[in-house]
């Protein structure tokens, strides 16, 4: 808990404000110059992080290293182990499991893994479940794994049933490193197979310099994951 509040307040949305907040309680304090000061620095980083080249910057460093899973590498297993966030994003990593799915001969053994939620506005396991096998997946080939509520935990409780079998892992690029490092970590054999890709382009127009929420969130995302993989690296 400690470690996911500290990551939610160092990502740029949340430190934005925060600085800003501070900047005008010094001003309030009569402390006017150094108050200005930190305001402004809120300022910049809101600005920075809410304009494509930026967030491309960020986000794209956590994505270079991977690229969509070819036709001629779906024959490497016969598991499909896909990462459920309940999110939009979800969407799209079904769409992947599909494309895999589709290029290969036999109906493969499909593993979903997440928390069953209770919130109205995020689709449940249930309903992912029912999408695949409305599209063709046997019931008998999917297995719900809803005890997860978070990348570790949806490694262990996998890793419970794939062993060292080979088996590709769906999940969105830019959470992809971290998803990795956590199966490797204890033994398991994925094999990347990484959806929702987030970067827009290499070279940028005037308009992309123009601050938008969606960059923001695309930020932070990014550095979410880096304190996620930098806190690995230093505690485990």
């Amino acid at each position: 808990m400690p470690n996911l509040l500290f990551k939610n307040l160092l990502v740029p949305g949340s430190l934005s404000f925060i600085l800003v907040i501070i900047g005008l309680l010094f001003i309030f304090l009569k402390k006017k110059q150094l108050g200005k000061y930190i305001v402004l620095l809120g300022l910049l980083v809101y600005y920075l992080f809410s304009i494509t080249p930026i967030s491309d910057m960020v986000i794209g460093r956590l994505e270079s290293d991977f690229s969509v899973l070819s036709a001629n590498e779906v024959d490497k297993a016969e598991i499909i182990v896909v990462l459920s966030g309940g999110s939009k994003a979800d969407v799209l990593r079904s769409s992947e499991v599909l494309r895999i799915s589709t290029l290969k001969e036999h109906s493969p053994t499909l593993i979903i893994s997440g928390t069953e939620s209770i919130d109205p506005d995020r689709e449940n396991l249930s309903a992912v479940e029912s999408f695949f096998i409305n599209r063709g997946i046997p019931a008998d080939n999917i297995h719900i794994e809803d005890k997860s509520q978070n990348t570790r935990e949806n490694a262990q409780n996998v890793v419970e049933t794939v062993e060292d079998e080979d088996f590709f892992l769906v999940t969105s690029a830019y959470h992809m490193k971290r998803a990795l490092m956590e199966f490797e970590k204890l033994g398991a054999n994925p094999i990347p197979a990484p959806t929702d890709f987030r970067k827009r382009r290499d070279s940028y127009r005037f308009g992309d310099y123009i601050p938008n929420s969606e960059n923001l969130r695309k930020s932070d995302l990014a550095f979410h994951e880096h304190f996620g993989i930098l806190y690995y690296i230093i505690f485990d």
